[in-house]
């Protein structure tokens, strides 16, 4: 059983996100795995280091939010190259975070 309290409702519909490492001009593309008011969980090809600071993109169909984010954690995924990454979002607007509620909820 999980007991483990999470302050913001996730939705587990996968959106295309576009990061960047700041700072820094690249950008690489993936998707939301879970997505809160607080934080995502994103796929990378890449082991994103603790406490690095993303500039987000997050597409959600209707409307692209733009969001900074900090890397709480990367693990890489069992039988796989790849990575999940948790994020928190350490500047979101009030607007976006409200926006975020209305579709996770």
């Amino acid at each position: 059983m999980n007991n483990e309290k999470r302050k913001n409702t996730r939705s587990l519909i996968s959106f295309p996100i576009e990061c960047s490492v700041v700072p820094g001009k690249e950008y690489f593309y993936t998707v939301t795995k879970d997505l809160s008011a607080g934080g995502v969980r994103i796929l990378s090809d890449e082991f994103l280091s603790k406490n690095n600071c993303l500039k987000l993109n997050i597409n959600l169909i209707d409307k692209v939010l733009g969001i900074k984010a900090k890397v709480v954690w990367c693990n890489k995924e069992r039988a796989s190259d790849r990575y999940y990454a948790g994020l928190k979002f350490v500047e979101i607007p009030e607007e976006n975070k409200n926006y975020i509620n209305s579709i996770v909820e």
